[in-house]
């Protein structure tokens, strides 16, 4: 082989080469870095929000009661107004508790104010266990409140408006059915709530059948023999229609008509308004 062929052939080898080693240093490349780590959002516990906002010791909520929606910085705020409103309870604050009623339990607290029957019920509250479960529309979520007054229990219930990022949170009252107390089993928010709205419902329903029929038993009142009768083998003509209906119609369910469903009692403590 001639000199200069070989130069050529040594310097073919030494490019080849040089591309086989630039080919190795990009695939030993090292692999970009991971993306930083997510960091998680601490929430307050209760306990320590009930601390920071100086909640009254007869306010109670468990952990797991707390508002739930998802949103961790809006349940913190969801979190806040429930133990406020509660606490405005307990302390029989009307001055703080106001502002956060719908304008019809607004109206109640201002009656409750006037007759005195705020102060009598608000100052009997031993304590309130609360707890809380999403609500029954959108945008809301349920406070169950439970007072112990005088050694007994007493239930509210309350349906929360809170928009967006529940900067500000709407209080109404949900109707009472009688008795309630003794008719919702378990200790969480959440079934309560849910027997709770099944009672209504089954009163609602009710409140929508027709009257009973009131059939009145009638009595021969004619006396053997006695000619005034027409004749003792005649049965007595009828006395007359039943009371409260006609012949053929139907008479009134007692007390003046089926059960209607309550209206609530609230926004006062345990009791509500008469």
């Amino acid at each position: 082989m001639r000199r200069p062929e070989l130069l050529q052939s040594a310097l073919l080898a030494a490019v080849l080469a040089l591309t086989a080693c630039g080919k190795k240093e990009e695939e030993a490349a090292p692999p970009p870095p991971p993306p930083p780590p997510k960091q998680e959002v601490k929430v307050e516990s209760v306990d320590d929000v009930m601390k920071r906002l100086a909640i009254d010791s007869r306010v109670k909520m468990d952990e797991s009661e707390r508002p739930n929606t998802g949103d961790a910085a809006g349940d913190v705020k969801r979190l806040e107004a429930t133990l406020l409103f509660f606490n405005a309870m307990v302390k029989g604050d009307a001055t703080k508790l106001k502002p956060m009623l719908s304008d019809a339990d607004q109206t109640t607290l201002d009656l409750m104010q006037k007759d005195g029957q705020w102060k009598r019920a608000t100052e009997r509250i031993d304590r309130v266990t609360v707890g809380c479960t999403g609500g029954l529309e959108p945008e809301t979520f349920m406070a169950l409140g439970i007072f112990m007054t005088d050694d007994r229990f007493d239930p509210q219930l309350w349906s929360v408006k809170s928009p967006g990022a529940a900067e500000q949170c709407t209080f109404s009252a949900v109707p009472t059915p009688p008795n309630v107390i003794n008719q919702l089993k378990g200790n969480k928010a959440e079934p309560r709530v849910q027997q709770w709205a099944k009672i209504l419902k089954e009163q609602l329903e009710k409140s929508k059948l027709p009257d009973e029929v009131v059939t009145v038993a009638q009595q021969d009142r004619s006396i053997e023999g006695d000619s005034s009768s027409g004749g003792g083998d005649e049965p007595a003509a009828p006395s007359g229609p039943a009371p409260g209906g006609s012949p053929s119609g139907p008479g009134k369910r007692k007390g003046g008509g089926g059960p209607q469903a309550p209206g609530p009692k609230g926004p006062g403590g345990p009791g509500g308004p008469s």
